[in-house]
């Protein structure tokens, strides 16, 4: 007989009603899922949720304005969210304009718009330390300025521009620091236009001629000149640098904060870092390219460990959504350790036309081969959590689920929220699409002194169900061994026929169950061994749970099959 070693643990579903299917709310919270709180905001929705493990509402904030992309909830409680204003020159994904931040309580503190004929705030924005927020937006060049700075191609250009904005009353700002992409371009067309040189040889600068542009315009008006299409703005305190994403050129880009607005139109503006896609500065083809439209590239930084063990200041994540993917789409999660030595990043030998910005492969990826099973077109991102697991938001489906380093779903639930309201159990769940997701330990300085007593479900006409917190140790970098109520144990046959045998260095009681959570058997009595007949349960995957003798599991879940 042969035998497994296994970590196992008490895994509860939601438990349906008879006759009734779940569409909505929370599938799936297992003892390995990091225990928190997770801030849900629909893409289609004025309101924004809390939500606990249980998929219950904690807090909830309204707004008149459906978000223009991001929000996230600050230390003090307060809830930092984007809206959408519109505009008669700027209409692309993710359009923005207006930034709102509100209390605990759901009072507006403050708001700020950039939304005019020559810039529009769009998608994401960066909260600093100071206070400040950093702003993603569009700038507009016409046609002629784009053409007397080498563009061949013809239409308008909407460039990516950075805006630092120091809020000023309840409705005001200063602007106190600015990058604009536009001042670190490079062509290679004509000798008697600006910034002619080799992209290959300053790969630091923008090639005008790289891309066209997507999406946006009026019908009989613009034609729109989304270039790069950036959907991300993320800052790192430790180095005060910023990182930029680029959908369309399949890359993010780095640059350095400390710069004054003055340093930053000239070279110390230029980039410090860029990966993803060595087309855009010549020093690669089609097989170098390592993302297909991607969203959500971020520094690590204290959100939880490397998979690799790497710094987490210098590791990237990214949700890779794989349009256009070789062999088919599909998307991933990927990691990478950015190149970093000296106080610098590692730039390509200038004498080396052909070598690109290092890492010349991925650190960490998730699925292994990405499918269709899994893939969202647009929007979506990730987050490590402290625990070492993954919290993704499959945006388009306005699917969220946690995997652990080794890639089992250990928490599941379908956003229960769009423009109309609550979506009731068992209706089909459209208009959900959620652009990120975000869990925040308990012990996240927002909670000091609140009442996070959870309410009812965000999803209307609920089904009953069990569901059981399991909190996160006091030390949420993560424990092993018997400190964090882990046993080893040996059980076997797997496949089984007949007869499941459970051997275990200490008492502990059992409860198996099919994966909707429905229980098929128990052994409640604890004992170093069980024998467990399932010569008439029916042939497919079951989960195994141990428990102590006061009940509480004791380590991950294990799976088995049934075979007869």
């Amino acid at each position: 007989m042969r035998f497994d070693l296994a970590l196992i643990c008490l895994l509860l579903l939601p438990a349906l009603g008879a006759g009734q299917n779940q569409t909505v709310g929370l599938f799936l919270n297992g003892p390995e899922a990091f225990d928190g709180y997770t801030l849900v905001a629909p893409t289609g929705a004025t309101r924004t949720h809390l939500i606990d493990n249980c998929g219950r509402i904690v807090n909830q904030w309204d707004s008149e304005f459906r978000p223009g992309e991001s929000a996230y909830l600050l230390e003090d409680g307060s809830l930092l969210r984007t809206a959408r204003q519109s505009s008669t020159v700027f209409n692309g994904g993710g359009i923005g304009g207006r930034i709102e931040r509100f209390s605990w309580d759901g009072e507006l503190l403050w708001s700020y718009t950039l939304a005019n004929d020559t810039a529009h705030h769009h998608h994401d924005m960066a909260w600093l330390p100071n206070g400040n927020v950093v702003l993603l937006a569009w700038e507009l060049k016409t046609e002629a300025e784009a053409a007397e700075a080498g563009r061949e191609s013809e239409g308008p250009l909407w460039p990516p521009m950075l805006v630092e904005i120091e809020p000023d009353g309840e409705d005001g700002g200063n602007v106190v620091w600015e990058w604009h992409a536009w001042d670190h371009l490079i062509q290679d067309v004509d000798p008697e236009l600006p910034h002619f040189a080799d992209p290959a040889l300053s790969p630091t600068r923008f090639n005008i001629n790289y891309g066209q542009v997507t999406g946006g315009g009026f019908p009989g008006g613009n034609a729109g000149g989304d270039w790069f299409h950036c959907n991300a703005v993320a800052y790192n305190a430790e180095l005060d640098q910023l990182m930029l994403n680029s959908r369309n050129w399949n890359e993010f880009y780095i640059i350095d904060h400390s710069t004054s607005t003055e340093d930053a139109a000239g070279p110390a503006g230029d980039l410090l870092y860029r990966w993803g896609n060595p087309q855009t500065y010549n020093r690669g083809d089609a097989e170098d390219r390592f993302f297909y439209q991607q969203h959500d590239a971020h520094w690590l930084l204290q959100e939880g460990p490397s998979i690799t063990g790497g710094d987490s200041a210098l590791t990237v994540m990214v949700y890779n959504n794989g349009n256009g993917r070789p062999g088919g789409d599909g998307s991933s999660v990927d990691e990478l350790l950015l190149p970093w030595a000296d106080g610098h990043y590692t730039l390509p030998p200038e004498d080396d036309f052909g070598v690109p910005f290092a890492p010349w492969q991925l650190s960490w990826s998730w699925p292994e081969n990405p499918s269709m099973a899994f893939h969202s077109h647009n929007i979506s991102g990730s987050q490590r959590l402290p625990n070492g697991n993954t919290l993704i938001c499959e945006g388009n489906k306005g699917k969220l689920f946690e995997i652990t380093p080794e890639g089992d779903i250990v928490w599941e639930y379908t956003t229960a929220y769009n423009q109309w309201g609550a979506i009731s159990q068992g209706d089909n769940p459209f208009g959900t699409a959620t652009f990120r997701a975000y869990r925040y330990a308990p012990d996240y300085a927002a909670f000091a002194g609140r009442d996070m007593t959870p309410g009812d479900p965000v999803e209307g006409n609920p089904l009953p169900f069990d569901c059981t917190l399991y909190p996160a140790p006091i030390d949420t970098s993560g424990t092993t061994g018997l400190e964090a109520g882990v046993v080893e144990f040996l059980f076997g046959p797997n496949p089984v026929d007949h007869a499941l045998f459970v051997r275990s260095p200490v008492p502990v009681a059992l409860r198996l169950t099919d994966l909707s959570g429905r229980t098929l058997g128990t052994h409640l009595e604890t004992s170093t061994e069980h024998v467990v007949d399932v010569s008439a349960w029916p042939a497919g995957m079951l989960l195994l749970h141990t428990f102590d003798a006061q009940g509480l599991p004791l380590g991950p879940p294990r799976r088995l099959h049934i075979r007869h």
